[in-house]
Parts: C-alpha cells; structure tokens; sequence
C-alpha cells in the first residue's frame, strides 16, 4: 500500500504514511463513515423529547396498518363481488357479462367455503333487494318508466340466467319474487301515468285506471285521493245504509245476534260495492268499515269459542271459527292465522265416541256409531235402549283414558202412561250417576255431565219396575255420548 502524497511504500493495513504521516485511504474509511452517519441519527433520535418518539411510533404503525388494510381489501372476495354487482348495474347497458365472470371465478375458488359463499349471498341479496326498492318512484313519463323497468328487470334476470338459480346469487323463489313484485308496480305505474294523462278531460277513465293502482306503490295515495273524492256522495249513502244493520243491534243482545248482524253488514258490504259502475270497495273509507266489521266478527267469535270451551262443546265453537275464517278476505293475516291455530287446538280437543269404544257386553241395548233421527230429530251417534220387561244395559271399556263423559237423554215416542224408569252409570260397578224417574209426562233433565276419571269400564243401565202394557217395546235414547280427556 503506497502513501498518496509521498508514494512510500506501507504495510498492508496502515493507517497512517511511515514517512510523513498522511492517512492512507481504505476500506475501513467508508465502512467508518457509514458507522459514524448510523450513530449520527441513532444519537439523534435519542435526544428527541419522548412526545415526539411517540408521535413518530403512532404514524409508524399507522403506516403498517393501512398498508395491511389495504392489502387486505384488494384481496377480499366478498368487496370484488359488491363492487362487481354495483359496476354491473351502473353499466348495464355497455358490458352485461365482464363482472359476472369475475365474481363466477370467485364462486368457483371459493366452492368449498361455506362461510364465505353465505356472505356473498346475503350481500347479493341485499345489493338487488336495492335495485327493486329503487324502481318504485315517481317517472316523468312511459318512456322513462319503461326503460327504468328493462333495466332492472333485465339486470335480474342476467344475473339469474348466467348462475342458473344459484343459490349463492339468485335462486328460483327470491327471482320469482323481484319478477311479480317490479311486473306489479311497473302495470301500477302505468295506470297511474295513464290515470294522471285522462284526470280533468275524462274524470271516469282517470278513476278507472287509479283504481288499479296498487297499494305498494309510491303512487298510491294521490291515486286514492282522486277516487276518494270522485265517488264521495256514493260512498256517503252506501256507507250510511250498511251502518244501519248494526246500529239496530238491541243493548241486550246476545252473542249469537250481535254475530248475525256483523256478518249481515259484512255481506251488504260484500253484495252492494258497485254503484253506477262504480267499485266502492276500493275507497279508504269501504275498506275501514270492511275491516271494523271483519274485527267484531273475529272479536265475538273468540268470546262464544271461550264459552263453548268451557261447556266442552268444540265441535260447536269450531263450526263458529270456520263461519268467521269465511269473511277474513287476507288468508295471510294475523288474524286468520290465529283463528285456524284456534280451529286446530279444538280439533285436538274434540272428544271421543263412546260407541266407538269396546263393548264389553250389552243387553237389549245397541251403540250406533253413524246418524240416526229420533222424533224428528237427527243425532250422530247414541245408545238405544229397549225395554222389554227387564233392566237393559250396555258396557264399555275406557281402560282410565277419560276424565268426563256428556251426553243427553232422549225419551221415546208412545210411552205406556204408567211406565217408568232410571238411567243408571256405574264405573267400575260403583254408581256415578241416577236420573229423576222418567214417565211418559215427566219433566225430563236430560243433560248428563259426569266425572269418569280412573274407570275402566264403563256401565250404563235403564232400571224399571214397571211393566208396559202388552209388552210392546218402549225405547229411551242416550244422544251423543262423548268422552273426554
């Protein structure tokens, strides 16, 4: 190594001339600067006040994180496909299958998460959910309202042809239901258009056509507004006429009777809607009489349901709901939703048949499990039982499944004046039960309502001492002899 400014020869790795003391150059000279700037900015950085170090590590991380975000973002699947379905609708009418390639590649990556492909189907059904919501305003004209209507309509349907119904985007039933609903408002629309066109020229084809307006349309108030006033003084007296079948109703009366004339007035409501040509029922005011009365009809039939209830007379209160459910006009409202679950809770308490039961032995008796009438009177099912000079009865076997029986005496026709006798039940041979005696003349208490809970089996009796002239043959009926639970 050779001194720069005396060319003297020195030993490799000198740092200093031998003859004349220059500093001889090196390696170490650059490796020293560098060392010497590090320690620079690290003795630096130690003088910082200790807020600024802080702020300095904040902004640092800061930095970190939005570069981790923002990695993160450009690769998240379910942003690609929100983004994909938002340049898809904006630009329908430019590239119609450019973003639907894209997000079928990330359904195709992704197949085997679940998780992930149920996000992508909520954020597709919220994103088109938007668009349908978005079709229902206010248009200048036809002309606008159509091509508003093609393009949704057509960007639905693009995204349900190209994935095939899949569910993950739009499978049959969601598809189904944006098609009805935008085919509704779109005819809506274009009534109301045509409504407004004829309103102040032809007031009764503007009424024609702002009757067809439905009421999920944004349009709908304005529609009925007109109608309301068109046919106001035929409303006025057709309202007051139907009012006029309940205002008559007595302070007194009865269930039955306030029933009767609810259902009278829901039925003129139903008959007489059309004057000169005119649909009343789809006045503001027709609709809320129609529903009032509808709520009096659900209202006493629940209050005479409890009371049958309480007789244990179901088939009864079930007969009462299934009048009722004929005048709820919406199959799909609370109200008829509840009045059938009401129907099914009864249909489970309707009681059994007690001639459809085992008949462990009988005597001169006979359990008819179908119609018969008697004194011109018709009965599902009853026990007959025919005297003939001695005690009939018939017995059952209920093996303790019951807790009541009910059922009602009938006296046959051409009773001897002096021939009397006893219905008698046993349970389990112990009595349960004695009628008054029963003559041809005697004041019959005919209802039978009695505790059979823990009996086996069941005997019933007619017990007479008396004997009928010339041994004819005298019946006594038990009527619809039911059993419950």
């Amino acid at each position: 190594m050779f001194c720069e400014k005396c060319g003297t020869k020195n030993k490799s790795g000198a740092k200093f001339c031998e003859k004349c003391g220059n500093k001889m150059p090196g390696k170490e000279s650059k490796g020293s600067t560098k060392t010497e700037n590090s320690n620079s900015l690290i003795t630096k950085f130690k003088n910082l006040p200790k807020k600024a170090k802080i702020v300095m590590g904040v902004v640092g991380l800061i930095i970190i994180i939005a570069i981790i975000a923002l990695t993160v973002l450009l690769n998240n699947p379910l942003k690609t496909v929100e983004d994909s379905l938002e340049r898809f609708y904006t630009n329908y009418d430019k590239d119609k299958t450019k973003e639907l390639v894209e997000i079928g590649k990330i359904l195709k990556s992704n197949k085997s998460d679940k998780k992930l492909l149920g996000k992508i189907e909520d954020t597709t059904h919220k994103i088109t959910e938007k668009w349908v919501k978005n079709f229902n305003k206010e248009y200048k004209d036809t002309d606008e309202l159509k091509t508003a209507y093609q393009k949704v309509a057509g960007a639905l349907k693009d995204i349900y042809d190209y994935y095939d119904g899949l569910e993950y985007m739009l499978d049959d039933e969601l598809y189904t239901k944006y098609r009805n609903e935008l085919s509704e408002l779109y005819s809506s629309k274009g009534y109301y258009l045509e409504g407004k066109e004829n309103e102040g020229s032809n007031d009764y084809q503007a009424y024609y056509y702002y009757q067809k307006v439905v009421e999920s349309d944004c349009y709908y108030k304005k529609a009925q507004d007109f109608i309301n006033n068109y046919v106001k003084e035929e409303l006025s007296d057709f309202i007051k006429e139907a009012q006029e079948i309940t205002d008559k109703l007595a302070d007194n009366a009865t269930d039955k009777e306030k029933l009767d004339a609810y259902v009278e007035q829901i039925n003129y409501l139903r008959n007489n809607k059309y004057k000169n040509n005119i649909d009343l029922s789809v006045t503001e005011d027709y609709k809320k009489l129609y529903s009032d009365t509808e709520s009096k009809i659900v209202e006493i039939t629940k209050k005479m349901v409890s009371e049958y209830e309480k007789d244990l007379k179901y088939p009864d209160a079930i007969e009462v709901i299934d009048n009722a459910l004929k005048y709820i006009t919406d199959s799909d409202s609370d109200t008829y939703k509840e009045l059938n679950e009401l129907k099914k809770t009864l249909n489970d308490k309707l009681p059994d048949n007690l001639t459809s039961k085992y008949q462990v032995s009988s005597k001169n008796t006979s359990g008819y499990n179908y119609s018969r009438t008697v004194d011109n009177e018709t009965y599902d099912t009853m026990i007959a039982f025919r005297f003939e000079g001695e005690t009939d009865q018939i017995t059952y076997r209920l093996n303790q499944e019951y807790k009541k029986l009910k059922a009602t005496i009938v006296r046959g026709k051409n009773w001897d004046p002096d021939f009397e006798g006893k219905i008698v039940i046993y349970g389990d041979d112990k009595e349960i039960y004695k009628s008054d005696n029963i003559t041809k003349t005697s004041e019959l208490i005919a209802d039978i309502d009695i505790d059979i809970t823990g009996v086996d089996d069941l005997r019933i009796e007619f017990q007479t001492k008396s004997e009928p002239d010339g041994w004819a043959s005298f019946y006594i009926y038990l009527v619809e002899p039911y059993l419950y639970k």
